[in-house]
């Protein structure tokens, strides 16, 4: 039994926890009203390092966008400090995130009203040893806040197929069908500069009791 089949059990995400807590000083929870201006500057922090976005954009030194009233966010702390965060973002009247980089065939009858997008997640570079670590708690903690919801049925995210790989055993994403990106989409990108440098990046959907 691997450590994904021990954490699916609730004794096991109660001794994940405990265990992640105790030896590497590491919590995971829902981002509260109070933490996310420093969210938001630790997003800008990692975004800026890896250039995927230009720091004279955000002069703020906050990276935040219209989807954040929509979500629900989920740090990693060590000593108090954000070190990593990830993102669930509720279907809207601005749609998807991803709906902005891609033109997705969605399987037939999927009421996009039950998909939930998952993503902004990152892991500070001096802690990028406990990623695997980190990524994993964010994920029991985000499974937990899904699966409350009754009306989400559906996960989707972009990411590339090395990440994809990475994550199957957490959740077993499968590559959508899409279209030709618009211009609107192309341009859209351009916005993230370095992170389409990075690979062959598709949408990718699973169920969302899949997750973890």
């Amino acid at each position: 039994m691997n450590i994904i089949q021990v954490i699916k059990t609730p004794l096991g995400a109660l001794i994940f926890r405990a265990y992640v807590r105790i030896v590497y000083g590491l919590q995971f929870r829902i981002a509260r009203p109070e933490d996310m201006a420093s969210l938001y500057r630790f997003r800008f922090d990692i975004y800026t390092g890896e250039g995927y976005v230009n720091p004279e954009d955000y002069l703020d030194k906050l990276f935040s966008d219209q989807f954040d009233p929509y979500s629900a966010s989920v740090i990693t702390l060590k000593n108090g400090c954000i070190i990593g965060c990830g993102r669930a973002t509720h279907y809207s009247v601005l749609g998807l995130p991803v709906q902005q980089f891609f033109s997705i065939n969605f399987p037939t009858h999927t009421d996009l009203s039950s998909v939930v997008e998952m993503g902004r997640f990152m892991v500070g570079p001096q802690y990028r040893g406990k990623a695997r670590l980190a990524t994993l708690g964010m994920s029991l903690q985000l499974s937990t806040y899904v699966k409350r919801d009754s009306s989400a049925k559906w996960l989707i995210a972009f990411m590339s197929e090395k990440v994809r790989n990475a994550f199957y055993e957490i959740v077993p994403f499968e590559i959508l069908d899409e279209n030709l990106p618009s211009k609107e989409q192309l341009e859209a990108r351009t916005q993230r500069q370095g992170y389409w440098d990075k690979g062959d990046i598709h949408p990718v959907m699973a169920e969302s009791s899949r997750l973890l």
